[in-house]
């Protein structure tokens, strides 16, 4: 168990940078989504929906945030994150703006962190092909370790599945 604590600090230490900006770029996008829609209020109509649905469409976001990251050398993962950010900051203020705070905290907090962890290691992933055309163009390279990235994917995937559980029993 220590020894897997130590992988995983190591892993950390290795993702740190991209991991702090894919958070500070989310958190910017939720302000400005928050910004933008300020004047809207959104009518909420909850219902439940099956855990696989709910898993297949964060696994399908998270995925296309790795590819388009992979595509573009790390560039269209972080607009899939800036506009999954807005949407949410939209989603806040909108419900805020029409109910207050209850549903927020009840339907949206709950799940909130799990999903957006995975959503952020998955632009954080998608950020790992720069490095390759890094490595093309520059003397001095940069290692990649996709031990780390599998990893990084093991864990986005326990985290999308706790979030699908959590938000399908709500």
């Amino acid at each position: 168990m220590k020894n897997c604590a130590c992988k995983v600090r190591a892993m950390l230490a290795y993702f740190k940078n991209n991991l702090l900006f894919s958070a500070i770029l989310f958190l910017l996008a939720i302000g400005s989504g928050m910004i933008i829609f300020r004047t809207e209020k959104l009518a909420i109509d909850p219902h439940r929906q099956a855990f696989w649905t709910l898993l297949y469409n964060n696994f399908l976001v998270c995925v296309t945030i790795i590819l388009a990251g992979i595509l573009s050398f790390g560039i269209l993962g972080n607009f899939v994150l800036i506009a999954n950010g807005v949407v949410v900051g939209r989603v806040i203020i909108g419900v805020f703006s029409l109910y207050g705070m209850k549903p927020l905290l009840h339907y949206l907090a709950p799940h909130f962190i799990f999903e957006i962890s995975a959503l952020i290691i998955a632009t954080v992933i998608s950020q790992e092909a720069y490095k390759f055309f890094y490595n093309l163009r520059h003397v001095d390279i940069k290692r990649i370790y996709l031990r780390y990235d599998l990893g990084a994917f093991l864990i986005m995937d326990v985290l999308l599945v706790i979030a699908a559980l959590i938000e399908s029993n709500l």
